[in-house]
């Protein structure tokens, strides 16, 4: 009988717990799922160390394409600034090489890239450095964008962007991010398809803070599968839009 009793009173009042917590929980505000706080979430800061000198350290050994792309196109002053304001989206070595979708497949029906050594692969005769030249500057905007409230205030708004490059038919981007501030390369319904389809591009990795804070980095990752930021092939006469 007692034991009847002791677990009938433990049962009540875990009842009265249980209906206390649903009558708190009622109260409570729903929590959003991602927020963006400049002042934690900016996550990569190099203090004086630009761009150039980070990826002069190929992270994991996967700039060895971007690092040489910038040699033979001779920007390096420009990746190496550090007073000068720069975004700047890089490209990991798929990017470049990925047989259907890289750059230079895309660009110059070069394929089997991969396993070729960088420096042999801008030298070949199939490859135009001033091409990469300005691809290199289309994948540079003037101003410093990261994917904060600041500069992309609505979700999935694309906003359009000038580029540095002079290539007649490569001179805008648009960047758009989604509900947790993934950024969205050219994804936009204004953008004509252009001559290479309908190509958008999600940034895999945000805010790498270089040259004290001058500068600002984006990097393409395995998300991207391999695939460039433009729509048109360079050096081609301007497009009718």
């Amino acid at each position: 009988m007692k034991t009847y009793n002791i677990n009938k009173r433990i049962n009540t009042l875990l009842l009265l717990v249980i209906t206390m917590l649903s009558f708190s929980g009622c109260d409570l505000e729903p929590q959003e799922k991602f927020r963006f706080d400049p002042e934690v979430d900016p996550q990569f800061t190099f203090g004086s160390m630009t761009t150039w000198e980070w990826l002069q350290t190929n992270p994991n050994d996967e700039f060895g394409f971007m690092i040489e792309a910038i040699k033979q196109t001779g920007l390096q002053d420009m990746y190496n600034s550090k007073t000068e304001t720069y975004t700047f989206f890089l490209m990991k070595d798929p990017n470049w090489t990925n047989n259907g979708p890289g750059f230079f497949s895309r660009e110059f029906n070069l394929k089997n890239t991969a396993d070729r050594d960088p420096k042999e692969v801008f030298e070949d005769p199939a490859v135009d450095l001033d091409i990469v030249r300005n691809y290199l500057l289309y994948l540079t905007l003037p101003i410093y964008v990261d994917q904060g409230p600041d500069h992309l205030k609505t979700l999935d708004l694309p906003y359009t962007f000038e580029t540095l490059s002079e290539d007649v038919n490569n001179q805008i981007m648009t960047i758009a991010r989604d509900w947790n501030y993934v950024m969205q390369i050219n994804d936009s319904p204004d953008l004509p398809t252009g001559n290479l389809g309908k190509i958008n591009v999600p940034v895999g990795y945000h805010n790498y803070i270089f040259s004290n804070g001058n500068s600002v980095a984006h990097i393409f990752g395995l998300n991207s599968n391999g695939k460039m930021a433009r729509r048109y092939k360079f050096g081609e006469p301007k497009m009718d839009f």
